[in-house]
Formats: structure tokens, C-alpha cells, sequence
């Protein structure tokens, strides 16, 4: 994840638009946890499908025309890679902006921003915190994608040897 820093700037610009606006908190603090888990599952289908749709290997056929054992293999390895990645800059971004959301802002301000509800709550953060690590997660996919295929490909299949 860390190796790939298109991704993360692109996904980080996003998220901090988005973190210092008042209509952010106020969705934290009004969306319901329903809505919440589809809006997720929306951007991990949405950020997996642009990914592997920038990077996946082209099916090779072999000589009677069928598609080859190998490169069935390196698809579902390069979409299981993906996704790993994916959860991984979820969490990431999960953690760095509940260590935002806690140090940064204030609880007179979190409590008095939101115009509905009160933003100074745990369930209030920790709604906010999975908003802006999935759209984390979807915009950084979208930068991510303009990363070259080398890149990617040496992230996924190569390890470092030192």
C-alpha cells in the first residue's frame, strides 16, 4: 500500500477537502449505520472495478483457444491483491483520521458544528471516520489508477531483497 504514493496523495487530498467541511459532520452525525455499510460496500465494488480494470493482465488463450490455467491465476491474484490493498488504505485511513477527528477538533466545536445532531459523539466519529476512509478508499483508486502497470505490477508480484 505505502508503495504505491499516487494513490495515497490522491485519496489524502480528498479526504482533507472533505474533513474540514460542515456538511461532512453533519452527514457523520445524521446517516444511519444501514446507510453507511451500502455507501461502503458501493466504493470498495466501485474502487476493486476501476482498479482492476486499469491494471488486470490480458486472459491468454492457449493453442486449442480456451484461456490458459496460468493466467486465470495471475487474474484472481492481481484482483485479491487489490483488494488487500484496498482494506489495508481502508484501515489506514481509518486510523489516521480517528487520531484527527479525536486531537485535532475540538468537542465544543464537534458538538455545535453539525446543525442536527451532536458531533462529539464516539458513534459520530466513528461514523465519520468510515465515510472519509471509504471515500479515501475511492478516490484514491481513481488517482491510483493513473499509476504505470510496472508500478503496480512490481507491488503486487515482486518482493524486496535486501
Amino acid at each position: 500500500t505505502t508503495k504505491l504514493p499516487t494513490m495515497i496523495a490522491a485519496a489524502l487530498s480528498v479526504i482533507i477537502v472533505l474533513i474540514f467541511g460542515g456538511e461532512t459532520w453533519d452527514f457523520a452525525a445524521s446517516v444511519s449505520y444501514g446507510q453507511l455499510a451500502v455507501f461502503v460496500l458501493a466504493s470498495f465494488l466501485a474502487a476493486s472495478f476501476v482498479l482492476y480494470r486499469a491494471f488486470s493482465f490480458r486472459l491468454i488463450s492457449t493453442r486449442r483457444g480456451q484461456t490458459s490455467e496460468s493466467s486465470v491465476v495471475t487474474a484472481a491474484a492481481t484482483y485479491l491483491a487489490l483488494m488487500l490493498t484496498l482494506v489495508c488504505l481502508f484501515f489506514m485511513f481509518g486510523l489516521l483520521m480517528y487520531g484527527v477527528v479525536v486531537f485535532v477538533f475540538p468537542d465544543p466545536l464537534m458538538s455545535t458544528w453539525t446543525s442536527d445532531k451532536d458531533g462529539a459523539t464516539l458513534g459520530a466519529h466513528m461514523r465519520l471516520v468510515v465515510f472519509l476512509a471509504s471515500v479515501g478508499v475511492l478516490s484514491g483508486s481513481l488517482g491510483g489508477s493513473a499509476d504505470s502497470r510496472s508500478v503496480v505490477r512490481n507491488v503486487l508480484f515482486a518482493a524486496d531483497e535486501t
